[in-house]
This record gives structure tokens, C-alpha cells and sequence, in this order.
């Protein structure tokens, strides 16, 4: 198993690093890290050999314009010419060019492994929880996208397709899990089990030892199909009264749309916490789904606080 923790190449991140030697120290005892680029690394602070996994960027409303949509596609943006600004492009394949552009940047690393959200929601959505589309839905049109997309790279490596808690790979219904697995044409992929996005799919979870045993009934449920688990995102995330409170009472949204955008971003920070998994257990439920990749992903304000939370993270898996 190799041991990495998530960094991004947002100023927030990479200032805390004067050179890549401040960053080498602080992969001392991991095995590399999970980079997703977020603008470019000017200062060179993660170099390739420290890269094993590249986060692809994503959209969390695309689906509505991979269908061509325009009627829910203006009721979301204000302006097609809005919509346009966002995906950079008029159709579908301004989507498949931002991916293979992200692939791209796979190769450049050499990255092991990718990750993909399999998910969408418009803003409102975000906070009511009440879709207009299924699981299923995302996950065939997923798979439209990430095929069309690989069928134009040239990246060998494996594809890691990540749950989360609105439509899509949710790892609730092992019947879309198979689906999703069966309809990626290639044989290199795989899932990226994200703890801490599993306790936000049940808003009754109240402590980490309720989401732990969730976590463990989801991969009973899925039998052999959790056996395509190749990384875990190792975090929690308790917020389900604060979810339950939002999906009766949810804000009136702002009249622009970046505006809406930002609500939508709070909101979900304050729904997914990325805080140590740290209650007894965790350990053995590492040892129980053996991923080839175990990523520590943690939300933190300084350099200090991230060392102090994979400290704590370490700590609770007895490494």
C-alpha cells in the first residue's frame, strides 16, 4: 500500500512552501502525494517524482450540457453566454477537451493513477437534495464522457472513479456501482473510495463509530464488486444535522451566478469536513479493503494544522 496525503497547486497550498525540499520534508514517511492542479506551480515546489496521483478537475452541474439542455442549462446560469464562460464551450466537446487537457497533465507527472467524480447537481440541488436526475443517468453519461475522453489520450494509467453523495457513483446501490465499472471501456480502472463522502450520503450519522459501521455495511452490500477498490480518500465528516437542517431550509440563492457558485462552495465545505478518521476500527476497516493507494484528505488553514492532522490520522492507523 502507498501512503500519500492530497495537495493542490492553489497559492493556499504550494505558499506554504518556500522550495521543494520544504515540501520533501513533509513527505517524510509518505510515499508521494495526490496533486490536483489548480493553476500552475510557477515555482516548481512539486516536482514529478513526488506526484503518484493527479486529481482530475471537474464540474459538479455538467450533465445538462453534455445533453444539450438549454432550457435547464438558462435556468442555471441566467445566460447561455454564461454557461459558455463556465464549460468553455458550446457543447460537448469543450467537456471532452477539458479532460483530455487534464490528461495531459497526467502524462506531464507521470501519475499512477487518476480520479474522477462521478456526480452531478445544479446548485439548488446541492442544497435540497431533491434531483432531477438518477444515478443512472450520470453513470451512462460518465461513461459516454470518460470514454470518448481516453479514446484521445495517450495516459496508461489507471482510472480511479470516486463516490460522492448526489447522483452518480454513490456506493449505496451496487447495482450502479457494476454498472458504472461495466460501462468504462478499459481495463486499467478502478474505484476511489472516499470515507468521508460515504457519511454524507446518511444524514442520520451523528459519530465517526455510526460511520464507520456504515461504511462497513455499504462493502457487505457490495460483496466481490468491493474488491475493484484500489484507493481510499481516508477522511470523516459529520455533518448530517447540519445537512438535514439545509435540505428543509435552504437559502434563497443570490442573483448571479459565480454569487450562487460561492454558496454552493460554502455549503459544501461545511458538508464535507475532510477531518482525521481517527475512531477505534479505522484501522482494521484499511486492513479489510487492502487499497493500493491510501490518501490522507484533509481540509487545513496552515502548514502546522496539516501536519498536526496527518499526525493524527497516522496515529489512529498505527503507522
Amino acid at each position: 500500500m502507498q501512503l500519500t496525503f492530497n495537495i493542490t497547486t492553489s497559492p493556499d497550498d504550494l505558499g506554504r512552501y518556500g522550495s521543494s525540499d520544504s515540501l520533501a520534508d513533509m513527505l517524510r514517511g509518505f510515499d508521494g502525494v495526490e496533486l490536483m492542479c489548480l493553476g500552475d506551480d510557477k515555482n516548481g515546489i512539486v516536482k514529478k517524482d513526488f506526484v503518484k496521483g493527479l486529481h482530475l478537475g471537474s464540474f459538479p452541474y455538467w450533465l445538462d450540457f453534455w445533453n444539450g439542455d438549454k432550457e435547464a442549462l438558462l435556468s442555471e446560469f441566467g445566460s447561455l453566454a454564461e454557461c459558455e464562460n463556465h464549460y468553455g464551450g458550446t457543447d460537448r466537446n469543450a467537456l471532452v477537451r477539458f479532460f483530455a487537457s487534464e490528461l495531459e497533465t497526467a502524462v506531464r507527472y507521470a501519475a499512477e493513477y487518476v480520479v474522477f467524480h462521478v456526480s452531478d447537481a445544479s446548485v439548488y440541488e446541492g442544497f435540497t437534495r431533491n434531483y432531477r436526475h438518477s444515478s443512472k443517468e450520470v453513470i451512462d453519461a460518465s461513461c459516454e464522457l470518460m470514454n470518448e475522453v481516453l479514446s484521445r489520450s495517450s495516459y496508461s494509467g489507471m482510472l480511479l472513479l470516486e463516490n460522492l453523495w448526489v447522483p452518480g457513483l454513490t456506493f449505496t446501490e451496487p447495482d450502479m456501482t457494476k454498472r458504472l465499472l461495466d460501462g468504462i471501456e478499459r481495463k486499467n480502472k478502478g474505484i476511489m473510495l472516499d470515507t468521508g463522502h460515504l457519511f454524507n450520503t446518511n444524514t442520520a450519522i451523528r459519530t465517526q463509530e455510526q460511520g464507520l459501521e456504515y461504511i462497513n455495511s455499504m462493502l457487505d452490500r457490495h460483496g466481490s464488486l468491493s474488491e475493484n477498490i484500489v484507493g481510499v480518500h481516508l477522511s470523516c465528516s459529520i455533518t448530517g444535522g447540519y445537512c438535514a437542517e439545509r435540505m428543509k431550509h435552504p437559502p434563497k440563492l443570490l442573483p448571479t451566478y459565480s454569487e450562487r457558485c460561492m454558496q454552493m462552495f460554502e455549503h459544501a465545505f461545511r458538508v464535507d469536513e475532510h477531518k482525521p478518521f481517527t475512531c477505534a476500527g479505522v484501522d482494521k476497516l484499511i486492513e479489510r479493503i487492502a487499497p493500493e493507494y491510501l490518501t490522507f484528505e484533509f481540509i487545513s488553514r496552515s502548514k502546522d494544522e496539516h501536519i498536526r492532522l496527518l499526525a493524527q490520522q497516522r496515529a489512529a492507523l498505527g503507522i
